[in-house]
């Protein structure tokens, strides 16, 4: 564990252990820190991987980024990049800001879009509060509804980040990327539905010859590299087959992210379970139940015991629970949940799933409702509750051997912020920005 950046808040640490046999506990393979694993030539944990298998495995829409041999796509680009972000004013778009300028290799513009020009300038003055802008960086409001189709100032733009949820309906931002070939788009989109759609513009993109990233944010998105690393473990360890794999999250917290994650979360309670069962596709109704007990460690002595432990968690439809074993070809089953804190929150969201018809929760109107009735709850309780967040991703082989992956983090939103700029960083590279290739 370590710190990363010049912000305590950025405190994060990855263990990683394959446990062969069931039969004892071998030593910790590696630790990672999100924010300095991305350049690292000698960790071998987690994020070290996220230069290959994030575009091969990762997104439902990766091919179209898969390119890297192209001359068109790695010509190197001399010029300082050009990017929009959406949600730009929001917690989590100012700490992606923050986060990309830090770790870029070379100079960044970024514009924060977002509706209200007085949150704007306040945003602006927070980046700037944390980055060094005279090593050529440079940082701006621009006011507008990116909810609205054919607003978006795309003109010149190189990067397209979109962080502004919920995904509850079309791809509409990443369809206006594509006509305007803007040559990255990147976002922390989570329904299936989405992804769905997203994946069948994947021979437009193709042809536009741009590169579009779903789904990268901390789960989806850093918990799938985390899988993959699990899995390629295994391997490493003589089993070339996943047979089960399973996804739990827990957050406390809001960061002040706001209401969107409630609403995020509400939505999600009508939708099914996108999981596998008997090594084939079977999403389930089953959102909100299932709760379970989940360790978040994986002994004693790791920070992970002390700073979350054991949670109880429920069934959510994280899409990675479906996009991942469908990657690996998995021959068994794969489950997803998630857990907040305190414990109470839990068992008021399992017993209102119980009793609202599935139906209501896909109403856009009585989830925002609902979620606007319970935020300055949610509010008086993170007041009391520590910002926590952490992952578990879990494989395990026919012949019983099995890899574990806990992450934690201070702070949800940050986590989200910084693995969704570490893909657009990653991807500029590929695009040959800075001198890369």
């Amino acid at each position: 564990d370590g710190s990363s950046g010049n912000s305590a808040m950025e405190l994060s640490f990855s263990l990683v252990e394959v446990n062969p046999l069931r039969l004892g506990r071998e030593p910790r393979l590696g630790t990672s820190q999100p924010g300095n694993a991305r350049r690292s030539s000698t960790n071998k944990s987690a994020l070290s991987c996220a230069s290959c298998a994030c575009l091969v495995f990762f997104s439902q829409f990766s091919r179209a980024s898969r390119r890297s041999k192209s001359s068109t796509v790695c010509k190197a680009q001399p010029r300082r990049p050009r990017l929009l972000l959406l949600g730009g004013c929001g917690r989590i778009g100012t700490a992606a800001a923050v986060h990309l300028m830090k770790r870029a290799p070379g100079p960044l513009e970024v514009i924060l879009a977002g509706r209200k020009p007085e949150r704007g300038k306040e945003a602006v003055e927070e980046v700037k509060a944390e980055v060094e802008l005279d090593q050529g960086h440079d940082v701006s409001f621009c006011q507008v509804d990116w909810q609205k189709p054919g607003t978006l100032p795309l003109d010149g733009v190189d990067v397209l980040l979109h962080t502004a949820g919920p995904f509850d309906g079309e791809p509409t931002v990443l369809q206006e990327a594509l006509e305007k070939r803007v040559p990255i788009y990147v976002d922390v989109a989570d329904p299936m539905s989405y992804l769905d759609a997203a994946e069948a513009l994947d021979d437009k993109f193709r042809d536009a010859e741009c590169m579009a990233l779903c789904s990268a944010g901390a789960f989806p998105g850093f918990s799938n590299i985390l899988a993959i690393e699990c899995a390629q473990r295994l391997r490493e360890s003589g089993s070339n087959e996943v047979q089960d794999l399973n996804f739990s999250y827990f957050t406390a917290g809001l960061g002040g992210s706001g209401p969107v994650n409630l609403l995020i979360t509400n939505l999600g309670f009508g939708d099914p379970v996108p999981v596998f069962q008997n090594g084939k596709y079977a999403p389930q109704m089953v959102a909100g139940s299932e709760m379970r007990k989940v360790d978040f460690f994986l002994d004693e002595g790791d920070p992970a015991f002390k700073a979350v432990g054991r949670r109880d968690v429920w069934s959510w439809p994280f899409p990675e629970a479906g996009t991942v074993p469908r990657r690996l070809k998995i021959q068994g089953n794969s489950s997803t949940g998630m857990g907040t804190a305190p414990g109470i929150w839990n068992d008021i969201l399992v017993a209102l799933v119980s009793l609202v018809p599935r139906e209501l929760w896909r109403q856009r109107g009585f989830s925002e409702a609902l979620a606007n009735f319970s935020l300055p709850m949610v509010w008086v309780t993170d007041q009391f509750v520590k910002e926590t967040h952490a992952m578990r991703v879990e494989a395990t082989s026919p012949d019983g051997r099995n890899c574990v992956c806990v992450q934690t983090h201070q702070s949800f939103r940050r986590c989200v912020a910084q693995s969704s700029a570490e893909f657009v960083l990653h991807l500029l590279e590929r695009r040959g920005f800075w001198g890369a290739s």
